[in-house]
């Protein structure tokens, strides 16, 4: 796993009470940016996210333009961007860290080399021309039937028809996804969905005035009283979303994920924003592979002069790590020999975008 050296190691710790999760990451941003040159921003966040930095940039653009008061949306050429950067994410952790990380899973083939012949990692295409040869790898090399079937089968039975697909398909994915299959299915999380982007205008103000008014928020954050989650499973533009309620169903909707990204429409299905808060302030964010990224700042000073003030970024790791979260509520009921392993998928399953390590249940350290 790619991670900065500023990141540190998450540590698991099933079936002992909440909190769960240990290990957060140091608030750099606030630290480094402050003083900054305000167009010096994207760079600096580009550079302390190595795994996501070409969205962290485009975020904080975004955010920049809006506290000076600009034009911030997204142009047609960042949401291209935005949707191969994304793309290639889940493609990358789904076929290099999944055989990796997910117990008695195994690598069919060299994974490298399947990665090679991906069009999304064809520097001889451009962003257009891998768009629109992604469909034909992903039918060819993981899902046996086009991607938009395969996703339209999977959406009116997720259940039923998916575990099928599972048995009878041949091909690297679904052979990993059926050996982890009955695992993924017993391991239940809570349901709490992050959904900030249905009414903008009346919760963008207000996760504004906590990201800059509470210290810790940005890394201990939550909403109306509870600690939610964000991943593939809160899109905004999916119509009906399904349940994420096992890790079964978060793995799945990774999947379906990239099959909605290699969609004629691709590139509109990661929703983003811009808001000017204020002179001086303003916001943006955006849908990614783990769920929504979101920036603050405040810059002082006004054009080329202007310095940022303040900034904070909100990352979908502090949501869905969270040591009272989602995932640590469901790694306290974990319990017996096998619960190291379960903790391990389902810290797959929420898609930690730092290291992670799991320590032996109590039971097993009080024998030891």
């Amino acid at each position: 796993m790619n991670t900065s050296a500023l990141d540190p190691v998450l540590r698991l710790h099933p079936g002992r009470p909440l909190p769960a999760i240990e290990g957060c990451r140091p608030d750099w941003v606030s630290r480094l940016s402050a003083g900054r040159p305000a167009q010096e921003l994207p760079a600096l966040l580009g550079a302390l996210f190595t795994l996501c930095a070409s969205t962290h940039r485009l975020v904080a653009r975004m955010a920049v333009a809006a506290a000076r008061g600009k034009p911030a949306a997204a142009a047609p050429a960042d949401q291209r961007a935005l949707q191969l950067s994304q793309a290639r994410e889940q493609i990358l952790r789904i076929a290099l860290d999944w055989p990796r990380q997910l117990p008695g899973a195994a690598a069919d083939g060299d994974p490298a080399l399947q990665l090679r012949a991906c069009p999304l990692w064809r520097t001889d295409l451009d962003g257009t021309s891998q768009a629109q040869a992604l469909p034909r790898w992903l039918e060819h090399e993981w899902l046996g039937l086009a991607p938009q079937r395969w996703l339209q089968l999977h959406r009116c039975d997720p259940q039923g028809w998916t575990a099928d697909w599972c048995l009878s398909a041949r091909g690297p994915l679904a052979a990993l996804l059926r050996g982890q299959a009955p695992h993924a299915r017993a391991l239940t999380t809570p349901v709490a969905p992050l959904e900030l982007l249905c009414e903008l205008e009346q919760t963008m103000p207000r996760l504004a005035t906590r990201m800059a008014g509470e210290p810790d928020f940005c890394s201990r954050p939550d909403w109306d009283g509870r600690v939610r989650d964000t991943g593939p499973w809160t899109r905004a533009n999916d119509p009906a979303p399904e349940p994420a309620d096992s890790a079964w169903q978060r793995l799945l909707s990774r999947v379906a994920d990239v099959c909605e990204l290699a969609a004629p429409t691709g590139a509109q299905w990661l929703a983003g924003g811009a808001l000017a808060l204020a002179p001086g302030e303003g916001m943006a964010w955006t849908e990614m592979s783990r769920g929504l990224l979101v920036h603050w700042v405040r810059l002082d000073g006004h054009g080329d002069s202007a310095r940022v003030e303040a900034c904070r970024v909100l990352a979908p790791t502090e949501w869905n790590f969270h040591p009272h979260g989602l995932l640590a509520q469901a790694l306290s009921r974990l319990r017996g020999p096998g619960a190291v392993d379960a903790a391990r998928r389902l810290a797959v399953a929420f898609d930690p975008c730092v290291a992670f390590e799991v320590a032996a249940p109590p039971q097993e350290t009080a024998h030891a």
